[in-house]
């Protein structure tokens, strides 16, 4: 697909080349060659991204065993985190399940950015007549609408492959390190007695994103002291599947600039550039 639009110079990228080509050496143990060409694709697939935000038109998806995703949000009594990554068109992963389900539940999308035509355009293609989103700043007082909106057996969509500076976090394993990632979302599902459901979406060859929905991690009862633990424990399953999607389609995730935040530090470095670091 990437041939469709002409080869463009990654000249003024200079600033963000050199830790994405080593990311795709050091944690996937690509060569060299290799990254160079993960690289083009990778600045490739961010001006896909900037067009699904800006043009707030939709692309072609599909939902892999939509039937059964669809009759699980249709027909789940529980509230549901859908937890997601900036992985492919994230936004047609969820307007693909908007449209595999009958939802009479309503959907919250925590968001930290401010308002912008730009974010009421992405998301008008994800809202139908019957199915209002609602936009929950992250800030003072979010946390609780979000588990009180949970209990109340509706729709939370939260984006999770942040590193600590968006709250608090919990350490994981992550491309075969240690690593801080935000909590929240698994926090917030186990406040709100909610199943979570993870999505991952991609770009096939053609153009096409390609949704998949991991299986549900099933909301249960947790006893107060044991609740880091079941946070822990949930989070690190989600990275883990992360993970396994961000090697099958490493140009396609938004994030290789904040692998430096999100790894926890090491010694070694290179031509000055520190692989990972702690904040």
């Amino acid at each position: 697909m990437r041939r469709f639009i002409a080869e463009r110079s990654t000249a003024h990228y200079v600033s963000v080349a050199e830790p994405i080509t080593y990311a795709f050496e050091e944690l996937l143990g690509e060569s060299a060659a290799t990254a160079r060409r993960l690289l083009h694709d990778w600045f490739f697939y961010r001006q896909l991204e900037d067009a699904s935000w800006c043009d707030g038109r939709a692309s072609r998806g599909v939902l892999l065993d939509a039937e059964r995703v669809g009759a699980y949000l249709s027909n789940c009594p529980r509230g549901i985190v859908v937890a997601t990554i900036h992985l492919g068109d994230y936004l047609e992963g969820l307007r693909q399940l908007r449209l595999a389900s009958s939802w009479t539940k309503q959907v919250f999308v925590v968001r930290r950015a401010a308002w912008s035509d730009v974010e009421q355009r992405a998301f008008a293609r994800i809202a139908s007549e019957d199915l209002a989103l609602t936009v929950l700043r992250a800030g003072r007082g979010a946390a609780m609408t979000a588990i009180r909106e949970l209990r109340r057996g509706n729709v939370l969509v939260v984006l999770y492959d942040l590193p600590q500076r968006f709250g608090r976090a919990v350490e994981v394993d992550f491309f075969g390190r240690r690593a801080n990632v935000v909590r929240g979302p698994a926090e917030i599902a186990v406040l709100g007695d909610a199943d979570i459901l993870p999505v991952f979406t991609h770009y096939d060859a053609m153009g096409t994103s390609i949704v998949e929905a991991m299986p549900v991690v099933a909301a249960r009862s947790t006893p107060r002291e044991d609740r880091l633990h079941r946070i822990a424990d949930i989070t690190q399953q989600l990275c883990t599947w992360a993970e396994q999607q961000i090697r099958r389609h490493p140009s396609q995730w938004a994030h290789w600039l904040w692998v430096q935040e999100l790894l926890i530090k090491r010694d070694h470095h290179r031509h000055d550039v520190a692989m990972t670091s702690r904040e």
